[in-house]
């Protein structure tokens, strides 16, 4: 059984131009998320506080399938 490992810290978002516009609580999480290559953002930015369109979602969940 492979499972997350969570990030210890926030470094891996500071790449994202948009790393101030990640609400507090998700800071773990989406750096997690992030370090495991299940999110890539999109150039420099993360985009995170945009609506997920239906093909971001498959590839996520694509991603997902294929990892774990």
């Amino acid at each position: 059984y492979k499972g997350l490992k969570v990030a210890g810290g926030s470094a891996v978002l500071d790449k994202f131009s948009d790393k101030g516009d990640i609400a507090g609580y998700a800071v773990n999480s989406l750096s997690t998320l992030v370090k495991e290559g299940l999110i890539a953002g999109f150039g420099d930015r993360l985009n995170p506080r945009t609506n997920t369109t239906r093909a971001e979602a498959a590839v996520f969940l694509y991603r997902i399938y294929n990892k774990y």
